[in-house]
């Protein structure tokens, strides 16, 4: 329990949560250093690659100790099961299943499902989730967090899917506990060019843009 603990409280440290998506092997290990050079603490890796499963275990332990790697895009139990036995510390889902979040609490792990509507996120936290992805985040927009977070304060966000620089401080400022940034912070271009110092920069202007956001909460 206290590992988790400790995991969490990294998950959340930066305020980003990296969601690495098809990122082809050989580039994964630059990819995670250049990440976590920029302050991310919280690197997602979704398994919907051939190769994502050696990901998260080569990730897992090059970065151990300076960054937390997980699982995106798990839609089963079995993909989480694997994932954790990579090495995933913490299960993320597109929507809500009740049996990726048995399995990982099974293992002790962070588990965030994916929901959209209030309903969804009383079953999450019902079923035992420890936070939850409001996904998409680009068509439900902030004001649908703030409205939201009224009733549900208690309930820790976090929005995944159009996450930007221009909008992410209006996220935190709205109550969310994180974000996850895909394509906005993981650029495929700049993968494919070898430029892994502009990941680092990116990174660090949006670990930045959360920090100083949560000055002001």
């Amino acid at each position: 329990m206290f590992e988790k603990l400790v995991n969490l409280q990294k998950l959340l440290e930066s305020g980003v949560v990296a969601v690495i998506r098809k990122v082809p092997l050989e580039s994964m290990e630059q990819v995670g250093l250049a990440l976590v050079e920029g302050g991310v603490t919280a690197l997602e890796i979704t398994v919907d690659h051939p190769d994502s499963f050696a990901a998260i275990q080569t990730l897992s332990r090059t970065l151990k100790g300076r960054a937390i790697v997980g699982a995106g895009t798990v839609l089963d139990s079995e993909s989480a099961r694997l994932a954790i036995q990579q090495g995933a510390e913490f299960v993320f889902s597109p929507s809500l299943h009740p049996d990726v979040i048995r399995t990982a609490l099974r293992y002790g792990k962070i588990v965030v499902p994916g929901v959209m509507t209030p309903t969804e996120m009383i079953q999450a936290m019902e079923l035992g989730a420890d936070m939850v992805k409001v996904f998409p985040a680009t068509g439900l927009g902030v004001k649908y967090i703030k409205d939201v977070k009224g009733p549900f304060a208690h309930i820790p966000i976090i929005p995944t899917g159009g996450v930007n620089l221009e909008n992410v401080a209006s996220f935190i400022d709205a109550g969310v506990v994180a974000v996850g940034v895909g394509g906005n912070l993981v650029n495929a271009k700049a993968i494919a060019a070898g430029d892994f110092a502009s990941i680092t920069e990116t990174a660090k202007q949006y670990v930045q843009a959360i920090q100083e956001a949560r000055k002001n909460l």
